[in-house]
């Protein structure tokens, strides 16, 4: 098979498959996967090694970073307002680190494997995902403020576990501080410099509008080519820099950004999830599948709970909404993309790791199926299921947060217009919308 017919088909497969599953309604990694199994290891019709050589680990590589540009984009300080932002702020850095020190510890327990490369597997199964928080809100229906949380967790904890894993498989693979010093270092200041470029290029550098998006999107590119050729293994910090610094700045917009990336994102969680999914050994998946229920059992049953209880002690969440996230913690396409790539890093460094990638697969499929299964029994118990389906944007928020997404600004505008008439509105739309209230502010009158 040609890389040409080999790409067209990873492609395809991929913007397919996630077609399928919001038509479905089940989270899109299930149906990628079943895609991906088929046409590779079963079929036989795609081998990724084959097709792709050498470049499939530089592919894989940029492919990740860009997703992790794309997500970091969304990490705005700003987003996390009123009952939702001590929970969240909990959930992605207490919660984070028990989650991955608890995961390690199951990993290590059940596997046979080196304390570090448990340690890997424990910090690449922190990243949950609006991949696949999104699909699974909308059909929990959870009542608010719970569906913010976890929503915001999602959005906020992908390039935050990341970032940790990232920094757990250098640590592991090469065990030398300086270098991993040196390889943060490299993609810090390459991402800052590129950012600081940018914002200054589109701030006085008269660029044509609309072309705002584009020059992002070759700025990304270049910033991880970059880090790169400075220092090996630096480009995913470049671009997590890259996003969060564009993000949290106030010089030029970047809501164009969020909704191209937001295209950009459903491309690149595909065509990597069936690029992926096609070089999974079944057979790995099923020597390894016993030893993978068992984590995935200690994950959601001990992990996820202790995680929450602590996370959220002393927020504004009562004990049946903090039940509700405590059972709420799927794995998406950052946990197998990044599995993916640092085994090709430790296969690159003459130190196999063949439980990796079927054990983190593996925790993928569980969770969605654990979670998707029993989630809206588990809401309905606890009386917290809403009764009618609720919009949510693209990142699973709940269109009733102010200042989250298009549709929410549209309906806020159609209500004030059918109140006030067009003068009204036209004098309200000066005003800030309203957020919903703050978990650190007293009491009102």
């Amino acid at each position: 098979m040609s890389l040409t017919t080999g790409l067209a088909i990873v492609v395809a497969l991929g913007v397919f498959g996630q077609v399928i599953a919001r038509r479905i309604n089940v989270p899109s990694i299930l149906v990628l996967l079943g895609l991906g199994l088929v046409i590779g290891p079963l079929s036989g019709v795609l081998d990724p090694d084959e097709v792709f050589g050498t470049s499939l680990f530089p592919v894989v590589s940029l492919g990740v970073g860009l997703l992790l540009f794309e997500e970091s984009l969304k990490l705005d300080a700003r987003r996390l307002r009123g009952g939702a932002r001590r929970p969240v702020v909990g959930l992605v850095t207490v919660g984070a680190l028990i989650t991955g020190v608890g995961a390690s510890l199951a990993a290590y327990w059940v596997l046979d494997v080196t304390a570090g490369e448990a340690a890997v597997i424990g910090s690449i199964v922190i990243v949950s995902g609006p991949t696949v928080v999104g699909p699974l809100l909308s059909i929990i229906r959870p009542r608010e403020p719970v569906g913010s949380v976890l929503a915001f967790e999602g959005i906020f904890i992908d390039p935050i576990g990341a970032t940790i894993a990232l920094t757990v498989a250098n640590v592991v693979l090469y065990e030398e501080a300086p270098r991993l010093f040196t390889t943060a270092f490299t993609g810090l200041w390459t991402g800052l410099l590129a950012a600081v470029v940018y914002v200054v290029v589109v701030r006085w550098g008269r660029v044509p509008p609309g072309t705002e998006v584009i020059l992002a999107v070759a700025f990304a590119f270049v910033t991880f080519a970059g880090a790169e050729e400075v220092q090996s293994e630096s480009g995913l910090w470049a671009m997590t820099t890259l996003g969060v610094v564009l993000a949290n700045q106030r010089l030029v917009p970047i809501e164009p950004l969020h909704e191209f990336g937001g295209h950009l994102g459903m491309l690149l969680v595909g065509s990597l999830f069936i690029l992926l999914s096609a070089r999974i050994d079944v057979g790995e998946l099923i020597t390894y599948g016993g030893a993978t229920v068992l984590i995935v059992v200690l994950l959601v049953l001990v992990v996820r709970p202790v995680a929450t209880a602590v996370a959220t002690a002393g927020t504004s969440l009562d004990r049946r909404e903090r039940g509700l996230v405590a059972w709420m913690a799927p794995r998406g396409i950052v946990a197998a993309s990044t599995a993916s790539v640092f085994a090709l890093e430790f296969e690159e460094a003459g130190r196999p790791f063949p439980e990796l990638v079927p054990v983190v697969f593996g925790i993928i499929v569980l969770t969605a199926l654990v979670y998707g299964l029993s989630g809206p029994a588990v809401a309905k118990a606890l009386g917290l299921r809403s009764g009618d389906p609720e919009p949510l944007d693209d990142d699973g928020v709940p269109v009733s947060v102010p200042g989250e997404s298009t549709a929410r600004l549209t309906i806020a505008t159609a209500r004030v217009v059918r109140e006030g008439g067009v003068e009204h509105t036209i004098r309200r739309l000066h005003r800030p919308l309203p957020g919903p209230p703050d978990d650190d502010a007293g009491p009102t009158a």
